[in-house]
């Protein structure tokens, strides 16, 4: 039995914990043998990435993967989310204006740009990639793939951003 590729990331802890996990393992298995410092499972969410519904600690890995019939397949990595919030109040700043949203603390930053540059903000792809999100007060940019919820403490449910230009070198 292959095994798969098992990233945790959270507000309470700086890494991401990368483990594996088998197809028959339940998510608290995984937060046993991951996170055992995160204390009583029964006190925190689970959400696979992107997710808006948090997953069952019964739930079982091999649930999350695509089906396949080819035992031979390659498995994606599963990617958790492990918080204390069921949702992050976004608030992003540009140009004077600020929206704001809800979002699962699984939904990665990447997501979170593409609603702000593109739906709140109304920036073309080309300017919207010409744009990044960085932690206001801050000149912290938070790469595509990082969780929002990671940008919480786990006990504060909020996050406050600003989206402002790529540095381009001209020359």
């Amino acid at each position: 039995m292959k095994s798969i590729d098992v990233f945790i990331q959270g507000g309470e802890f700086s890494e991401i914990l990368v483990g594996q996990a088998a197809p028959i393992h339940s998510i608290a298995e995984i937060l046993a043998n991951l996170a055992p410092s995160l204390g009583n499972p029964e006190e925190l969410l689970v959400f696979a990435e992107d997710a808006h519904a948090p997953l069952g600690l019964e739930t079982i890995v091999e649930e999350l993967l695509p089906l396949c019939t080819d035992e031979e397949a390659i498995l994606i990595p599963l990617k958790l989310h492990v918080t204390r919030c069921r949702h992050v109040e976004v608030s992003v700043r540009f140009n004077g204006e600020v929206a704001k949203r809800k979002f699962p603390p699984s939904a990665t930053i990447g997501r979170v740009h593409h609603w702000a540059a593109r739906r709140k903000f109304g920036l073309s792809p080309r300017d919207a990639a010409e744009h990044v999100l960085e932690i206001r007060g801050t000149q912290k940019r938070p790469d595509r793939d990082v969780h929002i919820g990671a940008l919480t403490s786990g006990k504060v449910c909020s996050v406050e951003l600003d989206l402002v230009p790529r540095k381009r070198v001209e020359g």
